[in-house]
């Protein structure tokens, strides 16, 4: 039993709850007159709904609720100093005609009480956006315009006597660069920006928008002038551009070869060529620097190992090590400048491994070469005799291979002998000399049999 009567009084309460608030949305103003539709603007934490009109001619502001006894009111900058106004009543609906501009109007219902709405009036023609010249500034990390007139400040007062400004909303419009990671390429873009701070005090510096070729830049506005439909725009002069952007883009130029030894995670085998390629807003950046220092030694960035003044560059890595690569570019004055995304690169330490037999012309690509495993290998010397010190094969390139042949011919099977002097990337020398077995039958047609 107890839980049905709070039940009960639970679906009461909400009864109550959803008469009043269908007696608040039964009480409404309207205002009427001037050029077009009113334009209105809600400020519900404040009870107040704003209303643009284009010219006062015909002005005026009707109220309906459910109660027949409306007793108007206006006020300049707050409730409480309050006059009354007249009024026509007809039934449930009241006018006020003789409308004055900036100023609050609301009804005294006893349907209402203490939740009531109020009105407030602002002759928009009266603010009406209507510049005569435009000029662009900028620098480095955006633009502004400046122009004159200046705007006219539009606000109105809260029934508590707070002054509140009215947000006018502008476009701008204007051409910059857009950059493709794709393509490697900047395209042109239309950009459209909406400015809620005034025309004149906003600085636009989003990093994707900020102008990065010469353009002309279109001002047009407010929402107000566009809702009455004497909205109006502007073009300026040519902005010339200074901001600079800059991306970067690598290519490796090493040896693939198969008996070439991964290096350690994301290190690479020396020598290693890297082709660097900087791409920016050209024309307006001039000046490009590319910069390559060692990252695993203190102060490597301000001892560079290079600094080359050029778009596209080649640098060949031949020592173990960290490095960093970054280019900086700069428009014609120096003013301004754009530094790229660093580029990492890993020189693995030396390694190098002799086979000590092969079989030429038995296992076609099983083990028929004779050929070292090695990483980081910046120069390589590798000479192979046989037992009567006879040169059979010299080679200064790790990739290479040996066939086991000589004026194209097979070489007899046995014992040879190889001497390999080369030096890492990490400064370690490799003298080694050693023997080589080659193993397969006695005779092969195209063999030479070494006595």
């Amino acid at each position: 039993m107890y839980m049905l009567r709070t039940e009960i009084r639970k679906l009461g309460g909400l009864i109550c709850f959803l008469f009043v608030m269908l007696a608040i949305q039964a009480q409404q103003y309207t205002v009427t007159g001037g050029n077009g539709v009113p334009y209105l603007l809600e400020n519900p934490g404040n009870r107040i709904r704003v209303y643009l009109v284009y010219g006062m001619d015909n002005v005026e502001i009707s109220y309906t609720s459910s109660s027949t006894n409306h007793q108007w009111y206006r006020y300049k900058q707050k409730a409480l100093d309050r006059e009354p106004v007249p009024c026509e009543q007809n039934g449930e609906t009241s006018v006020v005609r003789n409308i004055e501009e900036d100023a609050g109007y609301y009804v005294e219902d006893p349907a209402s009480g203490l939740n009531g709405w109020y009105v407030w009036i602002i002759d928009y023609s009266k603010y009406a956006f209507n510049v005569e010249s435009i000029t662009v500034k900028g620098n480095c990390d955006g633009f502004w315009l400046e122009g004159s007139p200046t705007v006219p400040v539009m606000y109105y007062y809260t029934p508590t006597g707070n002054r509140i400004t009215v947000k006018r909303e502008f476009n701008v419009a204007y051409q910059t660069l857009e950059w493709s990671e794709d393509n490697n390429y900047f395209s042109p873009k239309n950009v459209q920006r909406s400015l809620t701070e005034g025309p004149y005090s906003t600085k636009i510096n989003d990093n994707e928008t900020i102008p990065l070729c010469d353009t002309e830049v279109t001002l047009s506005g407010d929402q107000f002038a566009k809702h009455f439909g004497i909205e109006k725009s502007i073009t300026s002069d040519t902005y010339q551009a200074v901001a600079v952007e800059v991306h970067v883009d690598t290519t490796f130029i090493m040896d693939n070869a198969e008996n070439m030894t991964a290096g350690d995670g994301e290190y690479i085998s020396a020598p290693a060529t890297v082709t660097f390629r900087a791409y920016a807003n050209d024309p307006v950046a001039t000046l490009y620097t590319w910069k390559i220092y060692r990252s695993d030694q203190e102060n490597g960035i301000e001892n560079p190992l290079v600094e080359y003044r050029d778009e596209e560059i080649d640098y060949t890595f031949t020592e173990k090590g960290d490095y960093t690569a970054v280019a900086t570019v700069s428009n014609a004055t120096g003013e301004c400048e754009a530094v790229s995304n660093s580029i990492e690169i890993k020189i693995a330490e030396s390694e190098l491994q002799i086979p000590n037999a092969f079989s030429p012309g038995t296992t076609p690509g099983i083990n028929d070469e004779f050929r070292v495993a090695y990483k980081s290998l910046v120069t390589y010397k590798c000479w192979i005799f046989n037992r009567w010190g006879v040169q059979m094969y010299h080679s200064t390139n790790p990739a290479e291979g040996w066939d086991g042949k000589k004026g194209g011919k097979y070489v007899a099977p046995g014992v040879y002998f190889y001497v390999i002097d080369a030096v890492g990337s990490d400064g370690i020398k490799y003298n080694k000399k050693g023997s080589i077995n080659i193993l397969r039958p006695k005779k092969i047609d195209d063999e030479i049999i070494e006595q």
